[in-house]
This record gives structure tokens, C-alpha cells and sequence, in this order.
């Protein structure tokens, strides 16, 4: 019976581990996707500035021309909620709490201490993971308003000349 209950020890122990890799994997992701939605504001500042100095100088804005502000604005907004500091993502757990629920009053042994975190833990990363799906999305629609609003400066300059 003693080996069955250092193989369950092993086991919660190694789930803890690993739920904890997963919320550090999901970290990284979110970070890489915040770095990512900086890289395409200033790509869309950019082609902003590039291509609308060279389309409205001294010309009627036409249709086009509001295509592509809309479009860099729409992009503009995306990347906002992307980058917005958000304080319901959970990466970790607090030590005030694990000391309340696991040391004190009643101390729980290592491995249900284990088995309990790797469930909290599995479950932050649901949640996150959620929240990740909707930042993702956010950010692909406004790769693709960033390549309208490219086209559109680019038409609206080729039929400005």
C-alpha cells in the first residue's frame, strides 16, 4: 500500500509541474502576442503616415482615402485591446494564500498539496486560455484590416495619379 501511495505522491507532484510549465508556456504566448501587436501599430502608423501624406496632400479625400483611415483606426482599436493591462490573467499563485489554505491551521501533506495546485493551476490555464482565444482573434482580424488599409492608400495614390 506504501508504494501505491508514493506512486500517487509522484504522480500529483509531476501533474504540479507540469500544469506549472503549461502556465509558464502561456506567458511567454501572451507576451510574444503583446510584442507581435506592437510590431503591427507601427506597422500601420507607418503606412499611415507613408502613404496618407503622399494621397491627401492638396487632393479631395476621396471614398478611399476613408477606407483607409477607418482601417487604421479599426486596427488602432484592436491593437488597444490586445495591449490593454489586463489584471485577470493568473500565472501563479499567491504565497498569503497558499500559506492560509495549505500550511495553516491545518497543515495538508506535500502530495494533496501538489494534486490541489495542479487542479488550480489547470484551471487558470483554462481560463487564460479563453481570454488568449479572443486576443488572438482580435489580433488576426486586424492583420487583416491592415493589409485593406494598405490597399486602399495604395489605390487611392495610384488613382490620385
Amino acid at each position: 500500500m506504501d508504494e501505491q501511495v508514493a506512486e500517487r505522491a509522484g504522480a500529483y507532484e509531476l501533474a504540479f509541474e507540469e500544469a506549472g510549465r503549461a502556465l509558464d508556456a502561456q506567458e511567454r504566448t501572451v507576451n510574444e502576442l503583446r510584442s507581435r501587436a506592437g510590431v503591427l501599430i507601427a506597422a500601420a502608423a507607418i503606412a499611415t503616415s507613408f502613404f496618407g501624406s503622399r494621397t491627401v496632400s492638396g487632393a479631395e479625400l476621396g471614398p478611399l482615402v476613408w477606407v483607409a483611415v477607418a482601417a487604421f483606426v479599426l486596427v488602432g482599436a484592436g491593437i488597444l485591446v490586445v495591449l490593454w493591462p489586463r489584471s485577470d490573467w493568473s500565472f501563479s499563485a499567491s504565497a498569503i494564500d497558499l500559506i492560509a489554505d495549505y500550511v495553516e491551521p491545518d497543515p495538508l501533506e506535500l502530495p494533496l498539496i501538489h494534486r490541489d495546485l495542479a487542479l488550480h493551476r489547470a484551471a487558470a490555464y483554462d481560463r487564460n486560455a479563453q481570454q488568449l482565444r479572443r486576443l488572438f482573434t482580435i489580433f488576426r482580424v486586424a492583420l487583416i484590416v491592415l493589409v485593406i488599409e494598405v490597399a486602399a492608400w495604395i489605390v487611392a495614390l495610384a488613382d490620385r495619379t
